[in-house]
C-alpha cells in the first residue's frame, strides 16, 4: 500500500535551469557536454558537482569551490534574463499538485536547494505539501527519506524526478518511480532512463492523470527481474 508521494521540486514542478546553464558554461568554455558532466554533477551534493564542474570547465587549479558555484550562479543570473523567465512554475503543476493532494497519501517535496533558495512564486503551491526536504547533505536522499525520516518500506514510496541517478537509487531499491527527463537538445537523461529501464517515463506532469497514477500504484513489477 502506497504511503507516501516524494516529487522532486527543479525539473518536475518547477523549470530546469541546471542543465541549461550548464550547458551554456561548456559552451562558454569551450568544452563537451557530456553524460559524464550530468552524471556526476545531476542530484550531487553541491560541493561535490563544483569540484567536477571545475575539473571539467578546465579552470585554473587555484578556482576554489566557492567561485565555481559563484560562476554557476551569476552564468544562472544571466540565462534567467536573457530567457525572460519570470514564471518558473511548468505547467499543469498546480492541478497536478491539487489531485496528489486528493489522494489522502502523505505528500512531500524534495530537492538540492534550501528552503530560502526556493521561488518566491512556488510558495502558495509549496504550503499543499506536508513539507519539503532538502537532500543536498544526502544525496540522492532515497533511502533517507523513506527508511531514516519517514521509517516505511521501499514498496511504500512513490518518487517522481527527472535525473537518472535517482531512477538508479530507486532501482536499487525496487522503490515504485517515475521519471520525468528533461526535453532539451543536449542532455542525456532520458536515454539514461531508458538504459535504466524506467517503466514510467513522461514528458510533463500533466502526463501524470488519476488513472496513470492509479497504474503506477498497482504495479507490482514496476522494476524487471
Amino acid at each position: 500500500m502506497l504511503e507516501l508521494i516524494a516529487v522532486d521540486i527543479d525539473g518536475v514542478l518547477l523549470e530546469d535551469t541546471f542543465s541549461p546553464v550548464l550547458y551554456r558554461l561548456t559552451q562558454k568554455f569551450h568544452v563537451a557536454y557530456t553524460k559524464e558532466l550530468e552524471n556526476n554533477t545531476f542530484s550531487q551534493k553541491r560541493k561535490d558537482a563544483a569540484l567536477y564542474l571545475k575539473q571539467a570547465l578546465n579552470l585554473p587549479k587555484d578556482t576554489s569551490l566557492d567561485q565555481v558555484l559563484n560562476l554557476y550562479f551569476e552564468e544562472r543570473t544571466r540565462y534567467l534574463a536573457d530567457e525572460g523567465h519570470d514564471n518558473p512554475i511548468l505547467d499543469g503543476v498546480e492541478i497536478f499538485v491539487k489531485q496528489l493532494s486528493e489522494l489522502g497519501t502523505a505528500l512531500i517535496c524534495y530537492g538540492g536547494l534550501p528552503y530560502n533558495q526556493i521561488n518566491e512564486r512556488f510558495l502558495p503551491i509549496l504550503e499543499k505539501f506536508d513539507r519539503y526536504i532538502c537532500t543536498n547533505d544526502f544525496r540522492p536522499g532515497l533511502n533517507e527519506i523513506v527508511r531514516n525520516i519517514y521509517h516505511l518500506k521501499y514498496d511504500e514510496v512513490l518518487f517522481i524526478d527527472d535525473v537518472n541517478r535517482v531512477a538508479k537509487e530507486a532501482k536499487k531499491y525496487k522503490i515504485p518511480f517515475i521519471g520525468m527527463p528533461a526535453d532539451n537538445d543536449w542532455g542525456f537523461q532520458k536515454e539514461e532512463m531508458e538504459e535504466t529501464q524506467v517503466k514510467y517515463i513522461v514528458g510533463t506532469v500533466k502526463d501524470i492523470t488519476p488513472a496513470f497514477l492509479e497504474d503506477v500504484i498497482n504495479d507490482q513489477k514496476i522494476w524487471s527481474e
